[in-house]
């Protein structure tokens, strides 16, 4: 293992940590990953990245980026893998077959794999063959890339965001009432720039969740409508079934994603997977674990109004902030959370920016990259 990388190592794991990036709305629940492949001095022969679940990696993807020329300089390459090559046959065959057929000069990989599957598997392979195998490379920068699909695999749990927008002096609702005000009257926080980015940010993560409150009050849709990539799946905490079974949000021939409804189980047992039983009582990172082991949700946007979004901070279960303030003044209504006395901002990607008169800001949990490691 290299414990003091060259410029063009660092280089090159740039470049694919750049282009791992191009998978983030369709790769879940399967890691974002890029790969990059050099001659000696450097040049890019091929480059590739996961771009779809279920379709083919990064490794396969560079090699046929190739030309019929470069195929003879492939004895002398090096590769630089953002994770750890797979060793097992899944919904596409092992990268290390590939690898090994190609029989390249050294392979570079950011961070090994946590997935039971893999977890130092294709490594030890490609070393086995005689294939020097170097590891750690722009590993924090990788780590944090795929944080959602490492946190869940490690904790069996979803990395979680908090997502909240609040006017300049600290209110998350400027209402009074929690009477409905159905969503063509009401009046969002945000404005239209800044919408279009939170549908961003819903699209990079496979679940959202808020309490019955906000969806009987707001009835709100959300989907990541005006950005690419997929609607996440709903989740609403209705413990006592106070929202009605004809609640647009139930109403999923509308959507290309199921709507969950999180009820007490105390409740009669159903084997529909449109109903997740959950005892409050048993606390929220129960609730996560059972969203991950039955849903396969590897990351979980936080929308909920006030209760649910504190209720999250005070049981500990959050990983990540990002939070939107208007310049408006409120003066009264619904107070936003605090965010929480161990946050600190994200180690790499913008901490903060602005989208028309709206100011964004990120945090993330003190320990979150312990975590990761």
């Amino acid at each position: 293992m290299s414990e003091v990388w060259s410029d063009l190592d660092n280089l090159c794991m740039d470049q694919a940590l750049q282009i791992a990036q191009r998978g983030e709305f369709h790769a879940a629940p399967n890691p974002m990953v890029g790969c990059v492949i050099a001659d000696d001095s450097g040049n890019t022969l091929g480059l590739g990245w996961h771009e779809s679940y279920g379709e083919s990696h990064a490794e396969v993807n560079a090699y046929e980026s190739l030309t019929i020329k470069d195929l003879d300089l492939l004895g002398k390459s090096t590769w630089y893998i953002t994770l750890e090559p797979c060793n097992h046959m899944g919904k596409t065959p092992a990268c290390t077959d590939l690898l090994v057929r190609c029989n390249p000069k050294r392979i570079v990989v950011a961070t090994v794999d946590p997935n039971p599957l893999v977890s130092g598997a294709g490594i030890k392979r490609l070393r086995s063959c005689g294939i020097p195998v170097d590891v750690g490379c722009r590993s924090s920068q990788a780590q944090w890339l795929n944080r959602r699909f490492i946190f869940s695999m490690k904790h069996q749990k979803p990395w979680v965001v908090l997502k909240w927008a609040q006017t300049q002096d600290g209110f998350l609702d400027p209402r009074l009432s929690n009477k409905r005000i159905p969503r063509s009257g009401s009046s969002p926080i945000t404005e239209a720039q800044a919408q279009i980015v939170t549908h961003k940010w819903r699209a990079l993560e496979m679940g959202i969740l808020i309490g019955s409150q906000t969806a009987l009050i707001d009835e709100p849709r959300l989907t990541a409508r005006k950005s690419p990539g997929r609607n996440p799946v709903r989740f609403v905490i209705d413990p006592k079934q106070t929202i009605p079974r004809d609640h647009p949000l139930f109403q999923t021939e509308s959507y290309d994603s199921k709507t969950v409804r999180i009820i007490c189980n105390q409740n009669e047992s159903s084997d529909d997977d449109s109903i997740c039983h959950w005892n409050p009582s048993d606390g929220l990172s129960v609730l996560l674990h059972q969203l991950y082991k039955t849903y396969k949700i590897h990351s979980l946007l936080i929308e909920g109004g006030a209760h649910t979004l504190n209720t999250f901070i005070a049981e500990g279960q959050w990983n990540e902030i990002k939070r939107w303030t208007n310049p408006r003044i409120s003066s009264e209504g619904l107070f936003a959370p605090n965010v929480p006395t161990n946050a600190q901002p994200i180690p790499f990607g913008p901490g903060e920016g602005k989208e028309g008169s709206d100011q964004w800001e990120r945090w993330t949990k003190l320990n979150s990259m312990e975590l990761l490691s």
